[in-house]
């Protein structure tokens, strides 16, 4: 990317920002009015999204997503919202209820934190030197992304492996991506957004738990939780986990805040509420338990006489957060959820075709099997959250339970009902136990379905704890100490480097913390914001770290694209150097039958990349059982090249036998084949006298 070329990425984003940071701030001070400090912040950000993602789907439904296109309606949306703020309506204003935590517990609380973003860093910086690698990046977070900025269309099916039918996976995080895509023409952005998300969720934790006084444990609680393996892969990656996690926390931020103290809330904070719950649904499948436990939980705070109108008010929130992908499905396949083909005797709609992908598990079918609890959860909790998992689960449980109980009011009832529900997807969600009969090996990669309840669970612990004192309060932020070490992924493959990385992050952001924390006592202490002479320092200070973070950035790019897939070793080596060819490649029309697919897209994310498939009703889409149908499907594509290669290691063959239908077909040229596959240049159409 040259220099010219990534400035006006940077432009173009920033416009962007400031664009949807206009219509954020106008609405967050009509749905909250006079909150002020993180409560308001985490509300503005989560509008941003939504004030982002609006225009996209607007576009995009119409085939007509670009920077351009995209950046002008964001900005006619942001003139109009603030030329007629005065005439939209604002909601009743709750004074917040807040209770400073001990400088103590804050500088332990921040502690914590800074040990998980300084893990994170290390891993983002680790992709820096490889691109994304992922599975799920590689298979469709990025692929969907990629889809979305090359066609301009969101409302199409981008088919892919026939996996989990994942066409159908909703894609508010994509949709995030393909923004920076289109902005800078290549993925640099999409590697530093889940660090984004990782600080807004600390940002979201600790305020859950500062009505109570206990704001660094709640954010202490939800980095142990960030930081560990479970969630470590998010870190410079397309994965969406952490995007929901926010959402959920988000939305117990406006919860708990406007209903504390026993207060009933009001449309406003309602609105935000379930505008967050939808957004969290219409970024994975298994958040829409957690997103009607808050639509539930919103209508019951209201006051009594206007629960109906709180209802169909929320679930129109609901809607236009995350609807859009549902409504594209029911259009697209006859189904909203084509997963579900029964509502018991009752036949839906939707693909006939099997779910595919691994052998389907879920924890919730081997609770009474004594030998996998014992051989494989118990292990793989673990690996996936540590030596001091116990603990972990033991606060956890603790937050629950507490918030469930009689004396913890609705709010934090509610915080609890969200918890519960994101485990209930998760035991009985057909991937949290996938694998051979007897021998779940994809548990480990499923906790990440629970790792979002564990987050709700110990932020809302600090909630829970706050009102029983200091003793208390320390004793919690203890044992959090005390897991930091033991539960934080701190690679065990690390280098000199990656530890010096996470160091100097972890210090940075620490440094920060304790800068802000202290500019807010101050403020608290005197009554009062910043005057106007201070804001303009604040101002100047932001103004010259972002010129400073443009130029460090120029130089982290031009890093990044020297490395990117230059030499990737997390596959077999037909497909890796497949990966290394594609990249140099530009504006190529690509078949594949490969799993894994996103690095063909190239650097610019211009080559057309299609699974080589057969088309069903209902939006169904299946492998090619036999040559001829294999023939038949990839002359329709048109394609300039054919990726045909083994998915994975341990595969019995010696190539795909999508090479063998076709290999000494007249119409292949130029061969690029290696163990396991290849690609194959194409000259014209294939001939179904070559199948045998």
């Amino acid at each position: 990317m040259s220099f010219g070329q990534y400035l006006l990425g940077c432009l173009l984003s920033l416009a962007g920002v400031a664009a949807t940071l206009v219509i954020a701030i106008v609405l967050t001070s009509k749905l909250i009015p006079g909150w002020r400090g993180p409560v308001a912040w985490v509300t503005t950000v989560l509008l941003m999204v939504g004030a982002a993602i609006a225009p996209a789907l607007l576009l995009g439904s119409f085939g007509l997503l670009n920077a351009w296109s995209w950046l002008l309606v964001a900005v006619v949306m942001a003139a109009a919202t603030w030329y007629f703020r005065e005439r939209i309506p604002a909601g009743a204003r709750p004074a917040l209820v807040s209770e400073p935590a001990s400088s103590g517990l804050a500088l332990a609380g921040s502690a914590v934190a800074a040990g998980a973003f300084g893990a994170f860093v290390a891993e983002l910086a680790i992709r820096l030197g490889t691109g994304m690698t992922g599975f799920d990046s590689t298979w469709y977070h990025g692929p969907f992304a990629a889809g979305i900025a090359g066609s301009g269309d969101t409302f199409g099916l981008h088919l892919l492996a026939p996996q989990f039918l994942s066409w159908f996976y909703p894609q508010n995080s994509e949709v995030i991506h393909s923004l920076g895509m289109i902005a800078f023409g290549n993925d640099f952005l999409s590697l530093f957004l889940n660090l984004g998300w990782f600080i807004a969720c600390l940002l979201a934790g600790w305020c859950i738990g500062r009505p109570y006084g206990a704001a660094p444990i709640s954010m202490a609680g939800v980095a142990l939780v960030l930081g560990a393996a479970a969630m470590s892969d998010q870190a410079g990656e397309a994965r969406n986990d952490i995007v929901g996690t926010f959402f959920l926390l988000a939305a117990l931020t406006v919860l708990v805040n406007a209903a504390a103290g026993g207060r009933r809330i009001t449309m406003g904070p309602a609105l935000v509420i379930t505008l967050a719950a939808g957004m969290a649904a219409g970024t994975k499948v298994n958040l829409i338990p957690a997103a009607i436990a808050l639509l539930a939980g919103t209508v019951v705070l209201a006051e009594p006489s206007r629960r109906t109108r709180t209802f169909l008010a929320g679930l129109g929130a609901m809607a236009l957060g995350g609807g859009y992908w549902y409504l594209r499905n029911l259009i697209q396949s006859g189904n909203p959820l084509p997963w579900i083909n029964h509502l018991g005797p009752i036949g839906l709609p939707g693909p006939e075709q099997n779910v595919g992908g691994r052998d389907a598990g879920s924890v919730w079918g081997y609770l009474t099997d004594t030998d996998v609890i014992r051989n494989w959860f118990l292990p793989g909790f673990a690996d996936g959250f540590g030596s001091g998992w116990i603990l972990l689960a033991v606060l956890a449980l603790a937050g629950l339970v507490l918030c469930l109980g009689r004396g913890s009011g609705p709010a934090r009832r509610t915080g609890g009902a969200v918890g519960l529900a994101i485990i209930f997807a998760w035991l009985v969600a057909p991937t949290s136990a996938s694998g051979p009969a007897g021998e779940p090996n994809g548990f480990v990669s499923g906790l990440r379905y629970l790792a979002p309840a564990l987050a709700v669970s110990l932020a809302l612990l600090g909630s829970a704890i706050g009102p029983r004192g200091g003793r208390d309060r320390w004793l919690v932020m203890g044992l959090m100490l005390l897991l930091a070490p033991f539960t934080i992924a701190f690679g065990a493959d690390w280098g000199v480097k990656d530890w010096l990385v996470a160091l100097a992050a972890g210090s940075l952001f620490w440094a920060v913390c304790l800068g802000v924390i202290g500019a807010g006592r101050v403020g608290v202490r005197q009554h009062r914001f910043p005057a106007r002479s201070g804001r303009k320092v604040v101002l100047w200070t932001a103004g010259i770290t972002m010129v400073f973070a443009i130029l460090g950035g120029q130089l982290v790019q031009r890093y990044y694209f020297d490395n990117r897939y230059e030499s990737p070793d997390f596959t077999i080596p037909a497909l890796a150097e497949s990966f290394v060819w594609a990249n140099g490649e530009s504006g190529a029309r690509i078949g594949t039958n490969a799993t894994r697919q996103y690095p063909l897209w190239g650097t610019d994310l211009d080559n057309d990349v299609q699974f080589i498939g057969i088309r069903q009703p209902h939006a169904g889409f299946i492998e090619a059982e036999n040559c001829r149908d294999f023939v038949k499907a990839a002359n329709e594509g048109d394609y300039d090249y054919l990726v045909l290669t083994l998915d994975r290691e341990g595969q019995k063959l010696d190539q795909p036998r999508e090479l063998t239908w076709i290999q000494g077909d007249p119409a292949i040229g130029e061969e690029r084949l290696t163990e396991g596959g290849g690609v194959l240049k194409l000259s014209g159409p294939l001939s179904e006298e070559t199948c045998r």
